[in-house]
Parts: C-alpha cells; structure tokens; sequence
C-alpha cells in the first residue's frame, strides 16, 4: 500500500493541501485542494486557518502517513555565512557561535538550522534561518487543534529547489522562483539544482487591494473585486481606454514597482555576493494570476520570465487541475520534501519541538513485531514438534530393523537389557575382532588363512557327480582342522581321507566316528593336521 505524504501550505489569503502518493519504485501527485479563510471578529485569525484547514480536510476526507507544513517566510530570519573552511563537522561545530551575534535574542530563545549552499575544501557558504520559540509553538498549537503534528516544518521558500529536483530542466545558471502571494511574496533564488538566496517581501496581493481602495475610494472588498474583474498590468505605450481599468492598473502597477525595487536590489545582492547574474524568473502564487503580469516584469527587469506550471511535471496524476495551477508550487514542494530529499535540510522541529510521532509509531511497531516474532515462534515450535515426532518414529523404526537384523546374524545375541543401534554396532565389531583375533592367531602358526583352508578342501575333493558329499561342520581350532560330514557308504568315506592326505597342507588325516544313520547314509568326523604348505 502507497505511503501518502501531505503538504500544506498555510497561506493568510487560503490553505492548500497536496497529496503524494509514494510506492516502492515511484511517487505520484494525485490531489490537490484550496481552500479560501474566512475571518470574522469573533476569531482569532489563527481558528479561521484552523476551521479552513479542519474543513478542508473533513471534505475531501484527506488522509496521510505524515505531513510537512511550511512556516511563513515573513517569520523566519534567513543569513548567508561564508566560513574559510569546507568541513561539514567543523562548519556544524561553529555555526551557533557565528551567528550568536546576528541574533537580537538570547540563543535559548530561537530554533536554529542551516543549510550548506556551496562548499570547497577551503571554504563554503551556508544559510542560516531561525524563529523564536514562540512564534514556533504558536503554529504547531494552532497545527494540533485540527490534528494536525507535522513531521517536518520548513521554511516557505527554501523548499521550491525540490520542484526544481525532479519536475524540471533547470537552467544551467541562476534563476529565481517568486510567489506572489496575498500578503508576502518570496523569492527563492538557485543555481541550477542547488539553493542560494532566499528574501520574502511584505509587498502583495494584499498591498495591492489596498492601494486600489485607497486610489478609488472603496471599500476593501469592493478594491478585491475590481482587483480580480480588472486587475491588468499594460505594457508601456498600451492605452487603457477605460477610466476604471486605467485607475486600477495604475494602482496595481504603483504597489509593483515597489515590489520590482525590492526584487532588483535583491537580485543585485546576489550577483554581487556569487558573482553569478541571475537570468530568468519563474512566477507562481495566487497574484501571479494577474493578467499581464509576466510581461510586465520581464520588461521592467529585462530578463526572461515565465510561469512554474506544476501540472506539467511526468508525475502529476490530477485532473482539471489548470485553475490552482498558480498555487500548486508551495504545498507541491512541502509534499515532495517526504519523498524525494536531495534539497536543503532544514527543518524547524528540532530541540524540544522534535516531531516524536516516530517514537510513538515505533513503539506500536515494536510491539506489533513482538506479537508477529511471538506467532513465528509459536508456529516453528508446532513445525518443529511435529517433524521432532515423525522423525522419532522413523529412528524407532529403522532400531528395530537394525535389532532384528542383528539378531538374525547373530543367533546367540542376548536378550537380557534393550538391544540398541549403538550396542549392536558394539556386539558386531566385538565379533568381528574375535574373528580376526583368530585368523590372526590362525596366520601366526601355519602362515595360512581360512579360506586357503576351505580353497584347498574343495580343490582335493572329487567332482560331485562321482562323490556325493554333505559338509555339515568345518571347524580350525589352532593348527588342526576337523570335518563333520555325510557321505553314500564307507567306501566314500576312504575316498575324501584319501583325497585330502594328497595335499602337502595336511598332515596326519585320521576318520573317526563313522557310523550309519537313520536313512542309510554314512556319518563321519574327520580331523588333520596343518603344516606349511610346499611350493
């Protein structure tokens, strides 16, 4: 199943949420939604936001794994810091104590973070931005009465070089992205996919509202109204034939002048800093709907400017999608902080405000893993158990096969106590050593074996069809041999003594104990001595 990360950007004209859906190889933008804030006396401007966010989300029914939040760029204090050194530890070990004396508050007041813009072995240049602690618990207050507990809170700027990351082809040299918004406008300036400035300017939708009430004479809402109806920036020598248009335009334009001054400077601090010129402006925000407003900036400032469309990056899954495509860019960019990184890693929830939601979710991880390590070994243990008592049986049974095999090699086994595989085995080689012990013995005095012994027997002895012979016992005790066996008649009993006296391995053949048997057949014993055999 997907993660899904949400971005919100909690703007003072509307909030918007965008949601990332990310799998195992991929990451997609499926929804996207806006809503307006309506304020009113009996509120605080902070339960406004916190009804429009809880309505937004109750709406849409917008759930999420985790969500990362933009902190408002008005409120945060950004500085460049260039240090003679490229060590990242050794930049981290002095940082605090650099910027000690930039900060108008004591350290304990302020969460502090940085990010490395650019760094060599001798030297580099890093970003400073800080909040004071106050202004930081207020927003995540106002974050958790709608259950909201962001993994991440960034600072609204400094996180557009992830648009830039995986949606876009950047330029390859500087380029700034303004969004205009209601009652700021931020400039984040890059170098291709690296960040390098960052300013928010109070001048915006709402200044320019404002100016049109003043110029005309209405009332606020009236000045919004013609604002959205009329608003439109002309080019220099283009007549505006209407007397309220022209009214309109000329306040708009006074209010973005001001804004063009303060974008110039800052555009001309940066160049003076890195030496590097910037080129092109990327515009969104919801002020940058105004008709006419890119040319009107690219002809002030001589530079190319154009829209950052987010519903044209390979990964955008929305449809009917072109009417927030103006402030997609900012809760787009938060969202895409939980899935792709590789931009600047700052993040405000540090210190006592780190987000402990991970802590919380391991600990019901550990206990769901220690439940399902329970039930793997609760079922390996049955496996186990019943392979334990298969394979118990199969020894029992092969114990018996190998007892009774023994007891049918080895007739005179005793029975007395339980006859086992390893006491069989130790029955078997004490036989075996008791007939080797013999052949041995055997060996020692006529320097024969056995087998020459009954080789030489039946070599000596006629062919069967001329003499019938039964042998029903040999037996080699020391150096003489003894025959028992039953022939036809007596006669046959003279031909086996003088058949077995021709051989030069016998000595002294003697026949005893021959007598008849119950079916007329002759009984003999026959003994002899062993020499050594001649050559």
């Amino acid at each position: 199943m997907p993660h899904r990360i949400v971005g919100i950007d909690v703007g003072s004209y509307a909030v918007k949420i965008a949601v990332v859906e990310r799998s195992f190889r991929s990451f997609a933008f499926t929804e996207f939604y806006e809503r307006r804030i309506q304020y009113n006396e009996l509120l605080s401007p902070e339960e406004s936001i916190a009804i429009a966010l809880q309505g937004l989300i109750d709406d849409h029914n917008v759930s999420w794994d985790f969500t990362c939040v933009g902190f408002p760029s008005q409120r945060v204090t950004s500085r460049l810091l260039t240090f003679p050194f490229g060590s990242l530890k050794k930049i981290d070990q002095t940082v605090q104590f650099e910027i000690e004396s930039y900060i108008p508050f004591e350290m304990d007041q302020v969460v502090l973070d940085y990010a490395v813009v650019w760094q060599t072995k001798e030297a580099s240049r890093v970003m400073v931005v800080y909040v004071q602690k106050t202004e930081l618990a207020k927003e995540l207050s106002a974050l958790g009465a709608v259950n909201v507990d962001p993994r991440y809170v960034c600072v609204e700027g400094v996180d557009q070089i992830g648009l830039i990351n995986v949606g876009m082809v950047p330029p390859e040299g500087a380029y700034a992205i303004i969004d205009i918004g209601h009652s700021k406008s931020t400039v984040t300036i890059c170098r291709g996919k690296n960040l390098g400035y960052i300013r928010a300017i109070s001048l915006a939708g709402k200044a320019i509202t404002e100016a049109i009430a003043e110029r005309m004479s209405v009332p606020y809402d009236e000045a919004e109204r013609l604002k959205i109806e009329m608003g439109h920036l002309p080019l220099s020598g283009e007549e505006v034939v209407d007397d309220i248009s022209r009214e309109v335009s000329t306040a708009i334009a006074g209010v973005m002048d001001e804004l063009l001054l303060h974008l110039r400077q800052t555009l001309f601090t940066y160049h003076e800093t890195e030496s590097v010129p910037v080129e092109g402006i990327y515009l969104c925000g919801g002020t940058s709907r105004m008709p006419g407003l890119d040319r009107y900036i690219s002809d002030t400032l001589k530079l190319n400017v154009t829209y950052l469309n987010c519903t044209e990056f390979h990964f955008t899954r929305l449809d009917r999608a072109d009417a927030h495509r103006h402030v997609i860019p900012q809760a787009l960019a938060l969202a895409l902080r939980g899935v792709a990184g590789g931009g600047p890693d700052i993040n405000l929830r540090r210190d006592e405000f780190a987000f402990k939601g991970d802590v919380q979710q391991f600990g019901g991880s550990v206990r769901k893993i220690g439940i399902a390590l329970g039930l793997i070994v609760f079922l390996a243990l049955i496996n186990f158990t019943t392979k334990y008592y298969s394979v118990k049986r199969q020894i029992d049974k092969m114990t018996g096969d190998v007892v009774t095999l023994v007891k049918q090699s080895l007739p005179n086994t005793p029975t007395r106590g339980a006859l086992t595989p390893k006491s069989a085995i130790a029955l078997i080689k004490g036989k075996q050593m008791e007939v080797d012990e013999k052949i041995g013995q055997l060996d020692a005095v006529v320097g024969v074996s056995p087998l020459e012994v009954l080789k030489e027997i039946s070599a000596l002895l006629p062919p069967r069809d001329q003499l019938s012979l039964d042998v029903e016992d040999i037996s080699i005790t020391g150096d003489r041999v003894t025959l028992d066996g039953v022939v036809a008649d007596f006669k046959a009993v003279d031909t086996v003594k003088q058949a077995l006296e021709k051989s030069s391995l016998f000595s002294n053949v003697t026949a005893g104990n021959v007598r008849k048997g119950v079916k007329s057949e002759v009984k003999f014993s026959m003994s002899m001595e062993l020499g050594s055999k001649k050559e």
